[in-house]
């Protein structure tokens, strides 16, 4: 029996509407429809080129100094692929739109929009250097959201735009922290009434509640002072030693400081009196109390991408999450929060490639949306169904990694 009321291009709008309301912290990258796959269709693996803004110096003095054009890109891998596949009889064929609307089509949105969510977050919140808070302790006072709009000012992060994502705990904590504080009063009533941080307050411009926030588990280390091993040391590695021999275990997105070596602006190139945090890039283990720590950013001392003051010194103290000088870390499990301008990080959707075989199939591209979703309808003879799915294609990557911040709880 053909579907004379269900149509393809009927479901995939609903569904993209769904979708795009459904989104909360994807919703605040910078994300982009990408065209370059309108006629050929795209594929798992398949990459996007995004080109960064180029640095530059000033220069003192009347002589012109020409300087090299650093163009750089980030490249996005369309590496996630999700649907969601269902079906209906031709006995069910008669539904009302409303029904469909709420039995099919909504929950169906609302499944890929959480999965595109989850996984998006997931894809970039381990790349984010800068970090307030304390593992494990649920931030409960204004300064340390203040303290993480500091981390993105230092940064040369423009002032407005910046966003907070927070998971349910920690918005209901500052909203509670923060109900006798703020004026106007209409502020706290929204507060009160929602059950959600108000937008406009700290500084920052919006305020979004996601259960997909991440959970990271940091590294362990026993009784340790770890410490540079060799002066002068630059770009993404660096020797360290003092580490608890046979009982280190670092983590991918954990975050350390190295003694004196304070971040700079990356206009200005003054430093902003504040060490620079890195966040480690690979998992690491030892056995001897030595280990060669992988590092983002690379350290940089001079240039248009210089960013910390100078090289770290042989034996200079390395700084461990919050960790004292002979203390022990703990694997402590933790939301990461992100407070960020939307250039932070971006995500990009592409058409997938349209399948033979007499199915059905329409898709929505919509740059207005910035979605893009196909959909496939074909009938089973053998079992009297009209069987449905709903195919998206994504990929998403830090790009100036200097605008976020996390916070950590």
């Amino acid at each position: 029996m053909a579907n004379t009321l269900l149509t393809p291009t009927w479901v995939m709008r609903e569904t993209a509407r769904y979708f795009a309301n459904s989104l909360r912290g994807v919703a605040n990258f910078n994300r982009s429809y990408s065209d370059e796959y309108v006629q050929a269709g795209a594929k798992v693996g398949d990459t996007v080129k995004l080109r960064l803004p180029v640095q530059f110096e000033a220069v003192e003095g009347d002589t012109l100094v020409v300087q090299n054009l650093l163009e750089r890109t980030v490249n996005i891998v369309l590496n996630r692929r999700r649907h969601v596949g269902f079906g209906w009889s031709s006995q069910q064929d008669t539904l009302e739109i409303q029904d469909v609307r709420d039995r099919y089509v909504q929950p169906a949105a609302e499944t890929l929009a959480n999965a595109y969510d989850r996984l998006a977050m997931a894809d970039v919140y381990k790349s984010v250097y800068n970090a307030v808070g304390t593992l494990g302790t649920v931030p409960n006072n204004v300064l340390t959201y203040l303290q993480a709009k500091v981390k993105l000012l230092d940064f040369a992060t423009p002032d407005s735009g910046i966003v907070a994502v927070l998971d349910p705990l920690g918005t209901a904590t500052i909203s509670n922290a923060t109900a006798t504080v703020f004026n106007p009063t209409g502020k706290i009533s929204e507060n009160w009434t929602s059950g959600q941080f108000a937008n406009d307050q700290l500084g920052i411009s919006k305020w979004f509640q996601d259960q997909n926030i991440p959970t990271f588990t940091s590294g362990t280390t026993t009784t340790a002072t770890p410490l540079v091993n060799g002066a002068g040391q630059t770009g993404s590695s660096i020797i360290s030693d003092g580490w608890g021999s046979g009982n280190t275990s670092l983590k991918k997105g954990d975050i350390i400081t190295f003694g004196n070596v304070f971040a700079v602006n990356p206009l200005s190139k003054e430093s902003t009196s504040r060490l620079h945090q890195f966040v480690l890039t690979a998992d690491a283990t030892d056995t001897t109390g030595a280990v060669t720590l992988s590092i983002s950013p690379p350290i940089v001392t001079s240039g248009p991408l210089q960013n910390v003051t100078n090289a770290p010194a042989d034996n200079a103290v390395i700084t461990y999450w919050s960790m004292a000088a002979g203390g022990t870390q703990a694997a402590t499990v933790s939301k990461q929060n992100l407070v960020f301008h939307p250039d932070a990080f971006a995500s990009v959707m592409a058409d997938l490639t349209m399948p033979n075989g007499g199915a059905k199939a329409t898709r929505v591209s919509s740059r207005m949306l910035n979605v893009s979703m196909r959909y496939i309808e074909q009938y089973a003879i053998t079992s009297d169904q009209n069987l449905n799915r709903i195919d998206i294609l994504f990929g998403s990557a830090p790009i100036q990694e200097r605008m976020a911040a996390r916070v950590v709880q």
